[in-house]
């Protein structure tokens, strides 16, 4: 008589046991995002404040990183088992790449405010950071998005307004384009008012036979003590 080689079978309980798990841990690390999104939108205070906060992303960050290798010697434990929840796996590798794109997130905000904090002790003014454009999902069209700031010397509310256009060419011809005629509202400028930083973001349309080589973001506040800015960013679309 033959002997059968034990199974090892993970019953129901223990599979719903596992997701309401991973759906616990998820909405307690979005709750958490959010609040510090929300943090983040009521910036103010010193720099005091702004390293605080830099500090306490770095520890979020190695809790992530933490809560990433846990989740990926679970995925190697049920890969090893002779019985694979197909469910289960799924969620939890779902879990790990989130995981993996709110570090990206925090490691981007982090070298952000670092420097803010560096440009502050180099010198004052305003500063236009972080350029970045991306098709929007239609034909020609572009979203667009940067970041205004102002080193934390510069005591007060930065106030004024953000010019964005273009230069290209159309018919072997230079030309630049206003905000005006490259959005569908017909947006001229965009509103600056911000302590310590403001976060800028908007899509564009292109005309037919406008081949677009630099995009230009001009600022020009209405407070006093800070000065014009003018920057040209390639035209280089990613994702």
């Amino acid at each position: 008589m033959r002997l059968s080689s034990p199974r090892i079978v993970q019953d129901n309980g223990y599979r719903i046991y596992l997701i309401w798990l991973l759906a616990l841990v998820l909405s307690v690390l979005v709750v958490g995002w959010a609040g510090f999104e929300y943090g983040r939108g009521q910036a103010g205070g010193d720099e005091l404040a702004l390293l605080h906060e830099s500090s306490s992303k770095q520890a979020y960050m190695e809790k992530l990183e933490a809560e990433k290798t846990r989740l990926r010697e679970q995925v190697a434990a049920l890969e090893r088992s002779s019985q694979i929840d197909r469910e289960a796996t799924k969620l939890v590798r779902e879990e790990l790449k989130t995981y993996q794109d709110e570090r990206m997130k925090l490691e981007q905000e982090l070298a952000f405010l670092r420097g803010i904090v560096s440009n502050s002790v180099e010198k004052e003014g305003l500063f236009i950071q972080g350029f970045a454009l991306e098709p929007a999902g239609g034909d020609r069209k572009y979203k667009y998005r940067f970041t205004v700031s102002q080193a934390l010397k510069s005591a007060g509310t930065a106030k004024g307004w953000i010019y964005v256009g273009l230069d290209g060419t159309e018919s072997g011809e230079t030309k630049q384009l206003s905000l005006k005629e490259i959005t569908d509202d017909k947006t001229e400028k965009l509103k600056m008012r911000f302590k310590h930083f403001q976060d800028v973001a908007g899509e564009i349309t292109l005309p037919d036979g406008f081949q677009p080589r630099n995009v230009i973001v001009e600022i020009k506040p209405t407070t006093k003590k800070l000065s014009p800015v003018k920057k040209h960013f390639v035209w280089l679309v990613t994702g």
